[in-house]
């Protein structure tokens, strides 16, 4: 096991998302124009009319991936994760109404009515992501 600690919080970025925006591009435009490299999600609810997202498929010693689109009514019910280096690095519980899907959040995700974001600036920590042996992108430490 590695960890890492920072020294605090900083500022909190709270996005509203409207009909047709990208749920992913739209954080990482939001977090790119705010200066923010390194925060946590603390809450995102909304509904999408797209989600596009992985999971893994097996047990294999590096990860396979099974990348799925959903076009219809669906809820984001949670949204978690952290942002390293500026890159987010999120995981979605989403629902329609037959089905509950859980995966890493893919661009082209769009919003149907709303989406509310809020992250939380992460102070006096400085990480960036390596792949290891194994394709594997472990935090790091600059």
């Amino acid at each position: 096991m590695v960890s890492f600690l920072g020294e605090g919080t900083g500022r909190v970025l709270i996005m509203n998302l409207k009909r047709g925006d990208l749920l992913l591009e739209s954080i990482e435009k939001g977090l790119s124009e705010a200066g923010i490299k390194n925060a946590i999600i603390t809450s995102a609810i909304g509904s999408l009319q797209k989600a596009v997202f992985h999971r893994v498929t097996g047990m294999e010693r590096e990860p396979v991936d099974e990348f799925l689109t959903i076009e219809k009514p669906i809820e984001l019910a949670s949204l978690q994760g952290v942002v390293v280096d500026g890159k987010p690095h999120f995981h979605m519980v989403i629902s329609d109404l037959e089905n509950t899907y859980t995966g890493h959040l893919e661009n082209g995700t769009t919003v149907l009515y709303l989406s509310e974001i809020t992250l939380l600036e992460l102070k006096g920590i400085n990480l960036h992501r390596v792949k290891d042996d194994d394709n594997i992108a472990t935090l790091t430490e600059k």
